[in-house]
This record gives C-alpha cells, sequence and structure tokens, in this order.
C-alpha cells in the first residue's frame, strides 16, 4: 500500500492503445535547463506507455521551481487533461511531513527522539514486553522495529472501519517476526502511531498540525490530508489493471475513489498538486526554510531527518542494467537515504489504489524531482524515479524507457509462471472433507477483529460467504478449491483474494490461516499475519 511502489504494479500488461501525452502549460514561467530536460523526458515516458492516463511533475533546479506540469489525462476515456493543480495521492510520502512535524516539537522542547513511546502514549504496547520498553520516538519512524513487512496493514487497508486509536491498539497482538533494531523491514502502522505521538504532545489532531505547521506556512492551498477533504473537481482518478488473469495485467481500468484513509493519515493521508509540491521540496532543500525566509524547522533538525538509520538493502553496486544501483542503502526518519552517481539521494515513493508516486532530493544541488501518478504503473514510475535524478545531474546516458521495458516483460513472465503454480490445487481440487456448515461460524483474530463465515443459498446453489467484518471491500464468496483450502470471490472485484486453509481438530474446524492468492499483491494485503480461531 504505502511504501514504495505498489507490487501489484511491478507487471503491466505492453500497452497498445491510449491517449497521447500532451502536457498542459507549465505554471512556471522560468524554465531550467534541468526543467526543459525533464519535460522532454516526462513526454518520452508518456508517449513510451500511452496507456498511462495522467502524470504530475515538478522540478526544483538550484531552488528554484522551473517545472510544475500536468501531463496526460485525469481519467481515461474523457479529455479533462491534467494541470498544475490537479490532485494527486502523494501516499507513503506523507510520512516525511510526520517526521518533520516531530521535529518541530523536538525543537520546542516537547519531546526528544529518543523518548519512550510510553512516556507519551501510557497504553502503548507492543507484543513483547521489551519492545514495549525499549521502543522510543525514533524506533516509530525507522522501520527496525520487528514487525514483519507491512504488518497490522489490513488494518488500514483496503478501507477499513478501524479508528486511529483501534490501530494503535491492535500493536499489542502483532507478532515481532524478526529482531527489534535487527533489521529492516517497512511498516505503516508505526506511523499511525507517530500521529497518536503528535496528538497527545501538541493538543492538536495530526490533521491541524500537519495544516497549520506545514500547508498554511508554505501556501499549500491545494493540499489535504486525507483524500475524503479533496476538490472533487480537481482531482486525478485512480487506474489500474484488474486481469485477467489477475492484477497488474490485462487493460487499464478507472477505479472507485477510496476517500476513507482518515484513521491512518499521518502514514500516507496527503494529497497535492505539482505546483503545491514545489513548495514542500523547497522547503526540504533549504533545511527548514520556507522560500519567503520563514524557517519551520532548523538545519540541524533537517540534518537528523536525513541522517540514515536503519541498513534497508545493499548490493555489489551498479549493473549494466542498473547503473545507479547503490552498494547500500538506508531509512531515516521518513527518507530513504543513498548514493546516486556519486551525490547522497534522499527519496521516498508512495502508494495506494490506483496512485503511486516518487519524491527525488539531491540536497548538494538544492535540486529534486516530484513525479505524481494516477496508475499502478510500476514501468512508467521506475522509467522516471532514475531518469529524473540523472537529469537533475546534467546527463541522459542511460535508456530508462527502454530497461523498463526489459524488466517489464521480464517481470511479467515470472508472474504467469508463480501465478499458475500458486493456483494449481496440489491435491488435484479434492473436496473439503467436512460439510459446508462446519466452516462457518465467526472467526477472530486478536488485532484486525472478526471474519464472519455463513452459509448461503441451498440445494445446489447453497455455498459459503466471507466476510472481513471491519472491511466492507472484503466480502463475497468462499468457494472450494483444494481439501481444506477455499478460495475468495470477493465482490469487489478490485480488492485482492485470498486463499483460506482450515485446521481441523477432533473432527472439527477449529482455525485457519490465510494468505493472498496472486503473487503479485500488495504487501498491504498482510493475509499471512492472522491468526484465526474459530470462536462460534
Amino acid at each position: 500500500m504505502l511504501t514504495t511502489t505498489r507490487r501489484s504494479a511491478l507487471v503491466s500488461a505492453l500497452a497498445t492503445t491510449g491517449l497521447a501525452a500532451l502536457g498542459s502549460r507549465a505554471w512556471s514561467q522560468e524554465t531550467g535547463a534541468v526543467g526543459a530536460a525533464v519535460d522532454q523526458f516526462a513526454q518520452d515516458v508518456m508517449a513510451a506507455f500511452p496507456d498511462q492516463p495522467g502524470l504530475g511533475i515538478t522540478v526544483v533546479e538550484n531552488g528554484r521551481v522551473t517545472l510544475a506540469k500536468g501531463y496526460g489525462v485525469k481519467t481515461l476515456g474523457t479529455q479533462d487533461r491534467c494541470d498544475e493543480n490537479t490532485v494527486f495521492g502523494i501516499a507513503s510520502n506523507t510520512k516525511a511531513m510526520t517526521a518533520a512535524l516531530i521535529g518541530m516539537l523536538v525543537e520546542e522542547g516537547r519531546l526528544a527522539w529518543d523518548d519512550p513511546v510510553t512516556k507519551h502514549l501510557p497504553a502503548f504496547q507492543m507484543s513483547d514486553p521489551i519492545v514495549t520498553k525499549l521502543m522510543t520516538v525514533r524506533d516509530l519512524l525507522v522501520h527496525r522495529s520487528g514487525l514483519t513487512l507491512g504488518a497490522g496493514d489490513l488494518m488500514i487497508w483496503p478501507a477499513p472501519t478501524h479508528t486511529r486509536a483501534e490501530i494503535v491498539a491492535g500493536l499489542k497482538y502483532l507478532p515481532i517476526g524478526g529482531q527489534f533494531r535487527g533489521g529492516y523491514a517497512y511498516d505503516n502502522v508505526l506511523y499511525v502511531a507517530a500521529g497518536a505521538v503528535i496528538e497527545a504532545v501538541s493538543g492538536m489532531s495530526w490533521e491541524e498540525m500537519i495544516k497549520t505547521r506545514i500547508f498554511d506556512p508554505l501556501g499549500m492551498t491545494s493540499t489535504v490530508s486525507s483524500p475524503a477533504l479533496v476538490d472533487r473537481s480537481r482531482r486525478a482518478s485512480p487506474h489500474a489493471r484488474l486481469g485477467p488473469p489477475t492484477r497488474g495485467l490485462g487493460p487499464q481500468k478507472a477505479l472507485p475513489f477510496d476517500n476513507s484513509f482518515d484513521a491512518a493519515a499521518p502514514a500516507g493521508g496527503v494529497n497535492s498538486t505539482p505546483k503545491d509540491i514545489a513548495r514542500w521540496m523547497q522547503a526540504q532543500l533549504s533545511l527548514g526554510m520556507t522560500p519567503e525566509g520563514k524557517r519551520l524547522w532548523s538545519a540541524p533538525t533537517a540534518r537528523e531527518m536525513w541522517k540514515p538509520h536503519t541498513i534497508t538493502t545493499w548490493s555489489d553496486g551498479p549493473i549494466d542494467e542498473n547503473p545507479v544501483r547503490p552498494s547500500i542503502q538506508a531509512y531515516g526518519l521518513g527518507w530513504f537515504v543513498q548514493d546516486h552517481r556519486g551525490e547522497r539521494l534522499l527519496w521516498h515513493t508512495g502508494g495506494l489504489a490506483g496512485f503511486i508516486s516518487y519524491t527525488g532530493l539531491l540536497p548538494g544541488r538544492k535540486s529534486g524531482i516530484m513525479v505524481m501518478t494516477n496508475a499502478e504503473e510500476a514501468p512508467v514510475l521506475r522509467s522516471l524515479r532514475f531518469g529524473g535524478p540523472d537529469r537533475l545531474q546534467g546527463r541522459s546516458d542511460y535508456d530508462w524507457i527502454a530497461s523498463s521495458k526489459r524488466v517489464q516483460a521480464e517481470n511479467e513472465t515470472q508472474l504467469l509462471k508463480d501465478l499458475a503454480k500458486a493456483t494449481t490445487p496440489t491435491s488435484g481440487g479434492a473436496k473439503p472433507s467436512l460439510p459446508l456448515e462446519a466452516y462457518a461460524g465467526v472467526y477472530r483474530d486478536p488485532w484486525y477483529g472478526a471474519v464472519t463465515i455463513s452459509v448461503i443459498g441451498k440445494g445446489k446453489a447453497k455455498g459459503l460467504h466471507v466476510s472481513f467484518d471491519k472491511t466492507p471491500a472484503l466480502r463475497g464468496k468462499l468457494e472450494p478449491f483444494d481439501g481444506e483450502v477455499f478460495k475468495t470471490v470477493f465482490d469487489d472485484r478490485t480488492q485482492e483474494d485470498a486463499f483460506f486453509t482450515f485446521d481441523l481438530k477432533d473432527g472439527r474446524v477449529a482455525s485457519a490461516l490465510v494468505k493472498a492468492v496472486s503473487p503479485l499483491a500488495d504487501f498491504s494485503y498482510d493475509y499471512q499475519d492472522l491468526r484465526l480461531s474459530k470462536v462460534s
């Protein structure tokens, strides 16, 4: 969901039809060499991937905004063009804003980065009491808690009804799958907890804080803290490929606009425009200063947020297919930190249903690029997230479009193999060992809540229906697949289906484990973390 890119966007069918990628006028009248190069590159990317509905691109060049522009259309099949005021979801690019709010509170002496979380949230608990005691405010922001990848995301995705307080309370039931401060695993739920810390310390809601401390002083008048607040007349529509045979393949389609993300907003709720986000980028590159010279946070705080804290990956460095692959990459406070062709690069991506985005900053040049898209098209984002920083450095000697097409084709081939394997019954499609009624009942997971399975229909039409009770989007048929394994067919076909594997004890159903059907499913569908016990 709120991470780098949505995994469901890693593979796309080769585009065969689409709209011309003509951009709107640039907002800034000052067009520097970098802005012009990125503008041309964005048009080339749109032409190479014509199924991409629209883009928003912002470039800051040596502190000046030299490009803030829209490309393509807000919704496929319309002529409603994207421009510098089109609103896109920026998802996890919100995390740097949440970290900045904490930085401001640290400067005011209202908390410290290394305060225990329990000092400000006395009821805060992790599943391990030692981790609970040791967890600091800093730990909430750097993905080293020991939680598994995306743990607890079903409390915030897709469109659940958990409150912010329920999400934080659910942390005490999430299993610690790794070593505390011993490794990296991206999460969203601890940024929700960080938002709760901000509220406890400031006496204001996170929404009030981000508006009064970031949006208003920066003049970001079209930026909002939640999809529910977006001006519908100016928003881009989300898009994705929904199959067949699985999400990430097939024709591009517009999705319903999901505006139910309030509870998890500190992790990824912000929606912004190419024109507005330029102001945020300028403040970051100016070490906390607005373009008019008002200081929002200090230079030492800026550098603290950019400091590497958690190693996320390492490699042998550049290769032919990726000449900018870093030898080491780390996570700071709301930012990834790595090298890009010999210069420090701060970056983050974001993904929600139908939106993926990227921010890349080269602080040494006071330059940066922001890419906002309204489709889950990984090759488009890959081209821009690597080709954009190259152009910030004044170079265009590597063909990122061709490279992304090659990676796309390779990933698609592998996906089809993995999908075929995942959907082939290992027992030949054996029938369930018990009558359907035996599988019906209420199942409960301690962090998520209840999942209800009921019998519907009669005779040959009899079957099972599953309801994730806190998530209205996850409801539909539960069909026999292979022995004690059943497969969902959710009514909302934009959602990722799941396998339920039931465990029998003494001839009765006792519990169930769940996992996504598609190997391309976004990790925020963390079905695998559910431990469902049958309670009735």
